[in-house]
């Protein structure tokens, strides 16, 4: 078994122990946790503090998309995401 599958084996077996939130709710935790955070978030930042609120990664890959859709980011890469000040207004 190489390093790389090793990660993803720990990594997938570490989020399956959260459950998963339904969508409208895990948005709007996502949303209040990013305005918390001054209205960006890394991506190191997002793997220390997302599943301690239940938010998996393709759950939120989910939501970001749908947030983009409605003009939601001012940006969003694999380092992390910035709100619009649309998103951010709250």
């Amino acid at each position: 078994m190489t390093i790389s599958t090793r990660i993803a084996a720990v990594t997938t077996l570490f989020f399956s122990a959260f459950p998963a939130m339904a969508s409208e709710d895990a948005s709007d935790t996502l949303l209040q946790l990013i305005r918390d955070n001054g209205c960006r978030m890394t991506a190191v930042e997002a793997v220390e503090i997302l599943p301690r609120y239940g938010l998996m990664p393709a759950q939120t890959r989910d939501i970001i998309r749908d947030w983009d859709k409605k003009d939601w980011l001012a940006d969003h890469s694999i380092a992390g995401i910035k709100l619009s000040k649309t998103g951010c207004k709250g």
